[in-house]
């Protein structure tokens, strides 16, 4: 058989003989060793147990390269083979026994050497676990040391939120002090109010029977107003009279034409369309109830054209200005008592001029009309018994016994279609060449619109209306005290008159 190395191996068995092949001079034989079961022994993969050469190939227990068998396999079992060319006597046997020595040996040599260094691995292991325990010494001391900071910077904040705590505690203390003193205020003040209240409202219904009662002895002593049938036909039956081929349709046409007025957009329905007549302070002052005062415009112009001399005898001019100046008189007391600021400034005297202009009468009229509808909204008076036209029947519902709102004090609404209703007319182009300035500052300062506030002027300020303003004004205040018609129309008359004469010298 071949040796590791690629020489051939002799076998030193008992069938030795048959092996040709030189032999080493000066070896002692070798013995038979059985070494079935030995470590060295390989598995033979075919085995001829008969002695001689086998022809099979087997893998050398040396190096396992296969080459042929020199041997037998017997001594391949037992280990008993050399290197063929001698270049080491030593057999396998001998290596294997001599391997298995060394290996005592090293492990034997192994023990001694670790129990030699048994202690210093020990004490190595004392020092790594000393220098391990110093290293966790050293970061616990920081641990600790890094703990006692933010335990002191803990107890610094717990300090200081504990003081803070105190002291949003005496704050909320104190603002709850401060809350229920609130509420005990709010309640008094809304005990007050509500006693106030109480009180006001109860101050307010004697003020208002008070007003009421002064209302209504003013109009039942100083100012009584009475509505009067006036002797008159209807011109219905005139014309079926005068017309006898009229037909019926046609009559009953003009006798409803006759009793609807145009207002606000449609026509309402109108019962006292001039068949009665109202009249204020006494029998002779009248006035038509819906409001026409086209009488008066006629026999102005009727005067104006005639050169006769005058009738003795009471004209409608006289009446109506008298109910219209009486009329004014009373919106403008009944504002002071009633304390309401009228829309319009009008002056008690502005009816009582003679020949007044068909321009400045009806726009006196219209601001007379929208003061008394101004106090009749504020004390309530229903608006379908109100009429734009129609101011001395405006001013009967007003002063009603049957008013129970009469003296009241409070907000209020305007009837807008009512108010739409009063229509202003606007001055002529070719107005009457007599009107004079003074005419056209009277009219300017009798309409102030819904402010009241006058301003005076400065003395530098060349200004011609302001003095007639600041006289109107006064003479209105002075002819707003309650006393008989007469008396009162007189003295307004004559105040203004000396404040006109003065004014106009300066």
């Amino acid at each position: 058989m071949d040796s590791p190395a690629g020489c051939g191996v002799r076998s030193l068995g008992p069938g030795n003989a048959a092996v040709p092949g030189p032999q080493p001079a000066g070896r002692p034989p070798l013995r038979p060793y059985h070494l079935h079961g030995s470590p060295g022994s390989v598995t033979v993969e075919s085995v001829d147990d008969a002695e001689g050469l086998s022809v099979a190939v087997e893998r050398c227990p040396l190096c396992g390269s296969a080459r042929r068998k020199l041997t037998c396999s017997r001594c391949v079992q037992s280990g008993d083979f050399v290197y063929i060319d001698g270049r080491n006597p030593e057999r396998y046997i001998e290596k294997l026994e001599r391997l298995t020595a060394l290996k005592e040996e090293k492990d034997q040599l192994q023990k001694s050497v670790i129990a030699a260094m048994e202690p210093t691995l020990q004490a190595d292991q004392m020092k790594w676990k000393i220098m391990a325990c110093k290293m966790k010494i050293e970061q616990l001391k920081e641990a600790v040391a890094w703990g006692n900071e933010e335990v002191c910077s803990g107890k610094e904040l717990l300090l200081r939120s504990q003081e803070e705590s105190g002291r949003l505690q005496r704050r909320a203390s104190r603002h709850q002090e401060k809350r229920d003193k609130m509420e005990r205020h709010t309640r008094r003040l809304a005990e007050l109010l509500e006693r106030r209240g109480r009180e006001l409202g109860q101050r307010l219904e004697s003020l208002a029977q008070v007003r009421r009662e002064q209302v209504l002895d003013l109009t039942a002593h100083v100012f009584p107003t009475r509505e009067d049938k006036l002797p008159s036909r209807d011109p219905a039956d005139v014309a079926l009279e005068s017309e006898p081929a009229l037909p019926s349709s046609t009559v009953s046409e003009l006798a409803e034409a006759r009793r609807t007025t145009y207002l606000s957009g449609r026509w309402v329905w109108d019962d006292h369309n001039g068949d009665t007549s109202i009249s204020i302070t006494g029998p002779h002052v009248t006035l038509p109830s819906n409001g026409d005062c086209s009488a008066y415009y006629s026999w102005a112009e009727e005067k104006g054209a005639s050169q006769g001399p005058e009738l003795e005898h009471i004209s409608p001019t006289h009446t109506i200005s008298a109910a219209l100046c009486y009329a004014t008189q009373l919106a403008n007391i009944l504002s002071h008592i009633l304390d309401i600021n009228l829309p319009k400034k009008l002056c008690n005297s502005e009816f009582c001029v003679e020949n007044l202009s068909r321009y400045r009468f009806t726009r006196a009229l219209a601001k007379l009309n929208t003061n008394i509808l101004f106090l009749s909204f504020s004390q309530h008076v229903d608006s379908e018994k109100l009429h734009p036209h129609h101011t001395l029947r405006n001013v009967m519902f007003l002063v009603s016994p049957d008013n129970k709102k009469l003296g009241r004090t409070g907000p209020f609404e305007v009837a807008v279609d009512l108010e739409e209703s009063m229509e202003f007319v606007e001055p002529e182009a070719d107005g009457p060449a007599e009107e004079s300035a003074e005419e056209g500052v009277t009219d300017d300062e009798t309409d102030l619109g819904v402010d009241w506030e006058t301003v005076p002027s400065p003395r530098f300020c060349d200004i011609p209306s302001q003095p007639m303003e600041m006289s109107q004004s006064a003479a209105l205040q002075l002819s707003q005290p309650a006393a008989p018609g007469g008396m009162i129309s007189s003295a307004a008359a004559s105040v203004t008159s000396w404040f006109r004469a003065y004014t106009g010298q300066r």
